[in-house]
This record gives structure tokens, C-alpha cells and sequence, in this order.
């Protein structure tokens, strides 16, 4: 089986993750083909689609994410193939405990940003959140009421890259079928992500988090591959 040194791969570990990170790293990783090479070489070995598989799950915010590489420092490229829906039905507001930046690949996303305000129009329930780990659910554990207000909003279309700072509460929502990004999940930095939910809330949530099989990752990698210019070159064949 895989193991996490053999999905190694360079992540820019000794530059911050910034704007000027994707200047000067991931700009040029992604437009010089190397994520293309990088799923070309999943679909190629498959220990590897079986471990990227086994470390991705479809979240309940409307996306499938999946680990692609992980780098000598810690840091993550993450897949998320989003699922279209209509815009803040059945979502959360939620930050992170660690520092990313985002490529679209295809699609749009619509981004919105909160802080907790006593005075908010949103009433929600506070929660921390449990990562679900190899368990197939994860978890979230009611800290209190709060107030949230939305203080920015802006779409991301297809080709366009944002860095995006750990503390700050967000949601995001698909804007078009075939939405994928590909983020780089940079160290911890915080003991706990915040999860914010409409109304009153319970003091425990479980909620499911589907795996995938190797066989239906690979075609959702075949169907990434193509949108990113490389049907001629994918193993076992063309489109």
C-alpha cells in the first residue's frame, strides 16, 4: 500500500502561504503542468489512487475532496470537485485551522465572509469541529449561540487563484456544474475550526462522510484530467 512519503511531493514548503506564495510557487506549478502530471501519475499507479481514495470523502458542503499530495513540511494538495446547489441552502459558516490558497480549475464559486457581531442579523449555534479522521462521519459539539454579519462577498471564476487566512469565518457555494478548486492546505495553526449553524442547535452533530472507492475516484480524476487540457495524454487512452 502507498504511504504518505510516497505521495511526497514539492509544495513550496519554505514560502508562506500568501498572495505572493502564488506568484511566486503556485502559479507557476499549476500553469507549468504540474498538477496535470500529478494526477496523471494517481491514475497511472493504483496504490496510489487507493490512497488518495482512502483520504478523501464527500463533505456534507456540497464537494467532494479528496488529498492529492502531501508535502516533507505537512501541507496538503486538496482536491474539491464540487456538486452544484443553490446558493447558502444547506450550508454552514465555518473557518480553519490552518492558512490556504485556491485555484478554480473550471466553474465559479461565490465566496461570503463573517465576524461574530453581539448586534448580527444571523442568529447561529457555535460548534467546534471534529475532523473525521479514518472514520467515515465527523463531528461537531455545540460551544453556544452566537451572531454572525456578513461583511464582504465576491465570485472566483475559472482560472483565478485567492489566499485565504485561517481565522477569518466563511461559506462558499458552487456557481456552475463542474466546479473543482485545488487548494494548498498549509500547517496547523489553530487547536480547533469554528462551525457556525442557523438556529438553535443540538449539543452533538455526527454527520456522514462518504468515502470513495479507488473505481469512482478514478473517474472523477479522468473527468478532472480532461478539464485541464490533458485528455490526449491520460494513461490508458485518450477522451
Amino acid at each position: 500500500m502507498t504511504t504518505r512519503e510516497a505521495v511526497c511531493t514539492d509544495l513550496g514548503d519554505a514560502l508562506p502561504l500568501s498572495p505572493g506564495y502564488i506568484e511566486t510557487f503556485y502559479r507557476p506549478f499549476v500553469e507549468g503542468g504540474g498538477v496535470r502530471s500529478l494526477v496523471r501519475s494517481i491514475l497511472a499507479d493504483e496504490s496510489r489512487l487507493a490512497w488518495c481514495a482512502a483520504n478523501g470523502y464527500r463533505h456534507h458542503n456540497d464537494f467532494t475532496k479528496v488529498v492529492l499530495a502531501v508535502s516533507p513540511a505537512g501541507r496538503k494538495l486538496v482536491w474539491h470537485e464540487w456538486r452544484q446547489r443553490q446558493p447558502w441552502v444547506d450550508g454552514d459558516y465555518h473557518n480553519h485551522r490552518w492558512d490556504f490558497v485556491s485555484y478554480l480549475a473550471a466553474g465559479e464559486l461565490e465566496l461570503s465572509e463573517y465576524e461574530e457581531d453581539p448586534d448580527g442579523p444571523l442568529a447561529v449555534s457555535h460548534y467546534r469541529y471534529e475532523s473525521p479522521g479514518s472514520r467515515a462521519e465527523y463531528v461537531l459539539r455545540l460551544a453556544g449561540p452566537a451572531r454572525l454579519r456578513e461583511v464582504r462577498r465576491k465570485k472566483v471564476a475559472a482560472g483565478e487563484y485567492y489566499h485565504q487566512p485561517y481565522p477569518i469565518v466563511h461559506n462558499a457555494a458552487s456557481m456552475a456544474r463542474g466546479t473543482s478548486t485545488l487548494i494548498v492546505q498549509g500547517e496547523v495553526a489553530a487547536a480547533a475550526t469554528d462551525v457556525y449553524l442557523p438556529g438553535a442547535g443540538e449539543e452533538r452533530l455526527d454527520r456522514a462522510a462518504p468515502r470513495l472507492s479507488p473505481t469512482d475516484l478514478r473517474t472523477l480524476l479522468e473527468e478532472f484530467h480532461d478539464r485541464l487540457g490533458g485528455g490526449e495524454d491520460r494513461p490508458g487512452g485518450g477522451l
